[in-house]
């Protein structure tokens, strides 16, 4: 529920918005143009790619055993917010894009770092859930690989956000679908393989069907001009 929580931080739902909107999965408004599909493209592209930043900022704390010092880590996470907002919150773009803010993807990541980084003593920082150091090498590199494969699954449910959205738009859906969970679901069972050998505390499965919550509300600010030219946010379009 925290992680669900935290990424509410950031996204504005206004019900008369979602009225007119045709939804190709459980949040999701298919694009109403050639243009604003383009954008919305383009932004899950950096969401994903903003997510591996932010999670390689927290692999690289791990694996120094905390020598590298909270102060360093919201640095490496604050570059990678601010390049997201660079290259998403363009001008010709919705404007309900800034309801998914670059320190809105740290806020998510942080908080869902506590169920992969689950088995020292100390904790991570103060904005890391409950995150903790790995208490040797060998401890960090398992819960490093959890995080890479995570940051992987993040990339492939998007995948499947992305797929869903193009058909949708493509075929002209009239009526809310949700056509991805099949993906959704493949993208899961492949993750939770993961060998969690030397940090047994993760449970993949847990993990897995948090980050599908989060990335499935995540898409509610991402595909979020609806066709009738109202953006979700009552935005006019």
């Amino acid at each position: 529920m925290r992680l669900i929580a935290a990424l509410v931080i950031g996204v504005a739902v206004v019900v008369a918005g979602r009225v007119a909107a045709v939804h190709f999965d459980e949040f999701g408004v298919v694009p109403k143009d050639k243009a604003t599909a383009k954008c919305e493209y383009k932004a899950a592209a950096q969401v994903v790619k903003a997510s591996k930043k932010i999670a390689a900022c927290h692999i690289k704390r791990a694996l120094s055993l905390g020598k590298l010092d909270e102060a360093a880590e919201e640095t490496c996470e604050t570059s990678v917010a601010a390049a997201y907002d660079a290259k998403v919150h363009g001008a010709t773009c919705p404007t309900c894009f800034t309801n998914l803010k670059g320190s809105t993807l740290v806020t998510i990541v942080d908080s869902q770092s506590g169920a992969v980084y689950c088995s020292g003593s100390t904790a991570f920082g103060t904005d890391d859930g409950s995150a903790k150091i790995p208490p040797d090498k060998a401890t960090a590199k398992c819960e490093n690989k959890v995080a890479t494969k995570l940051a992987k699954l993040v990339g492939a449910i998007t995948a499947c956000h992305v797929k869903a959205a193009k058909v949708a738009f493509k075929t002209k859906i009239t009526t809310d679908q949700n056509t991805d969970q099949s993906c959704e679901d493949a993208a899961k069972a492949a993750f939770t393989k993961t060998s969690t050998t030397g940090c047994t505390c993760v449970n993949l499965k847990s993990i897995a069907d948090n980050t599908e919550n989060l990335l499935d509300f995540a898409n509610e600010s991402i595909f979020c001009a609806s066709p009738s030219g109202a953006f979700v946010d009552g935005t006019p379009g």
